[in-house]
Formats: C-alpha cells, sequence, structure tokens
C-alpha cells in the first residue's frame, strides 16, 4: 500500500474540501456558527440514522466493540489528562487537548480509508465500530465540550442534542427489522453523503478564521503524538486481550488511529468556545496521518 496512494484517495479530497471553504469563508464570510447547527442538529444525525439502519446494526453486534470503545477512550483521556497536566494547560486549551486525543474521525475518514485498504469485505466491520465511537461523541465530547458545572446540567445539554435520539432510535429500529420505504432511504442516503462534505466544509471555514500562533504547536504535537501514535498501540493491545484477530482487528486498529474528529470542533462552536487551537489539531492530524495510516496498514497485514 503506497504512500502516495492512500495519500490521494483518503487526504487530497478532505484537503480539497477545506481549501474550498478556506476561500469562501475569506470571500463571503458566512455565520459559521449557523452552518454548524444545520450540521449537527439535521445533517449528523441522519448520518448515523441512516448508518445504523441501513447496515442493520444490532445490539447482539456492539457488545465487544462496546467494551473496546470504552477501555480505548478512558486511556485516551486519562493520558490526556496527565499530558495537560504536565504542560500546566488549562480552560479552552486543555478541552482541546482532550477532546483532539480521544475523539476519533471514525467516519468521514475512517470508512472510506478502510474500503480502500480492505475492500467491501470489510464494510460491516467498520460500520460497528463507526457506531460504536459515534457514542462518545455524542456523549463525552458534549458533557467535556458543555460550559455547566455539574453532570445534571451537562446531561441536559446532551439530551438537547438530536444526534443522541438519531442514534438510540436507529438502534431500537434495527433490532426488532424497521425497514424505511426505499424512497426515504434514498434521500437520507443523500443527506448522509451531504453530511461527510459538510463537516468538513466547516473544519475548512474555521482554519481560515485561525490567528498562528507559537504556543500552540507544543500542543498540537502532543495531540497528534497521542492521536496517531499512542492509541494504535494501544487499540491493538486492547483487542488483542479482548480476543479479537484477522481482518476485525485489522479495521478496528486502523479506523480508531485516524485524525481527530471533527464533530467535537462544532460543539465548540455551539457552545461558544475559542476553536482556533481544536481545528489546527484536526488540521495537523488529518495531514500527518497521510504518511502514518500507510505505514499502520502495512504493519497489520503481516
Amino acid at each position: 500500500m503506497g504512500y502516495l496512494v492512500v495519500f490521494n484517495k483518503s487526504i487530497v479530497p478532505i484537503i480539497t474540501i477545506i481549501a474550498i471553504a478556506f476561500f469562501y469563508n475569506k470571500i463571503y464570510k458566512p455565520d459559521i456558527k449557523e452552518i454548524s447547527s444545520v450540521a449537527l442538529n439535521v445533517f449528523a444525525p441522519v448520518m448515523v440514522f441512516y448508518s445504523v439502519l441501513k447496515n442493520r446494526i444490532t445490539i447482539h453486534q456492539l457488545v465487544v466493540p462496546f467494551v473496546f470503545m470504552i477501555v480505548l477512550t478512558f486511556f485516551l483521556i486519562i493520558i490526556a489528562l496527565a499530558v495537560s497536566k504536565l504542560m500546566k494547560l488549562e480552560g479552552n486549551s486543555k478541552i482541546s487537548l482532550i477532546l483532539s486525543s480521544s475523539m476519533i474521525n471514525v467516519g468521514n475518514f475512517g470508512l472510506p480509508l478502510i474500503y480502500f485498504a480492505y475492500g467491501d469485505k470489510a464494510i460491516a466491520y467498520s460500520m460497528i465500530y463507526f457506531v460504536i465511537f459515534n457514542i462518545p461523541l455524542i456523549t463525552i465530547a458534549i458533557y467535556i465540550t458543555s460550559r455547566q458545572q455539574n453532570v445534571y446540567d451537562s446531561l441536559k445539554d446532551i439530551l438537547k442534542m438530536p444526534l443522541f435520539y438519531a442514534f438510540f432510535a436507529a438502534i431500537i429500529l434495527s433490532e426488532i427489522g424497521f425497514s424505511l420505504p426505499r424512497s426515504l432511504l434514498k434521500g437520507f442516503g443523500l443527506m448522509n453523503s451531504g453530511a461527510i462534505a459538510l463537516l468538513v466544509f466547516i473544519l475548512g471555514l474555521q482554519l481560515s478564521n485561525i490567528k498562528v500562533k507559537i504556543a500552540f504547536l507544543q500542543i498540537v504535537l502532543a495531540a497528534v503524538f497521542i492521536r496517531l501514535l499512542v492509541s494504535p498501540f494501544l487499540s491493538f493491545s486492547i483487542l488483542t486481550v479482548l480476543g479479537v484477530r484477522g481482518l476485525e482487528r485489522a479495521v478496528s486498529v486502523v479506523q480508531t488511529s485516524t485524525p481527530s474528529a471533527l464533530l467535537p470542533l462544532i460543539y465548540m462552536i455551539r457552545f461558544d468556545r475559542k476553536s482556533d487551537l481544536l481545528a489546527a489539531v484536526i488540521l495537523s492530524t488529518t495531514i500527518i496521518s497521510g504518511f502514518t495510516l500507510p505505514i499502520l496498514i502495512q504493519l497489520l497485514s503481516h
């Protein structure tokens, strides 16, 4: 699996959308918060709902991946907290490091990457891990980002998010064997495709507003190290202990070694937090993963 092939297939499309959004924002100055609200409250819930139902994902299939998600997310957050303490980070800097280290882009980056690397036979595994790792994205990430001072108020913020209801509604409907009418499925499919592009577009809009700060560099490097180097090692170790082998292990290790997720960036905007640092980390992990992921894929193929 050559570097240039992976970079061309997985990284270049993302960079293309980011570049278009970057220049669009410079010219037209759109309301990023309003666009983010549409993505978070409409397109992202439809994407999750459609993906779960279309791939007939049930509760039974989610047990081992769920345990894996809990353990991996826990360790990544603990490591990020330890690093933030060593670096004496506070406020948005600390939150950005935790979110970028522990929240993973298993969807609009991970899904196409897995298809390219392993083909049709890996799609089922890929979708399962996509669904499972959306759980911390719609719970923990909101809790961390929310400005509420207690768990109860943060839970209220979580329960305001349509993404939360879309996920659990889709799981229940899939469990009972419910099928959407084909016409509705096509409509949701179109919105699902649009959601991926829209999430990346929002990243590009935010990146165009970034003020370059030397202080970002150390935090960005720490986040890149955790997300792209520590995470693959942890994933492989945890999955081995859980008895996951073969193609499923390769898929889940690669998919959980992808760049930092985009949704936390939208949450930061939604909750009126400064998001420049998080956007810089997402861009950095996205670009650098073009070099780390081919190595990982080759190692797992032996």
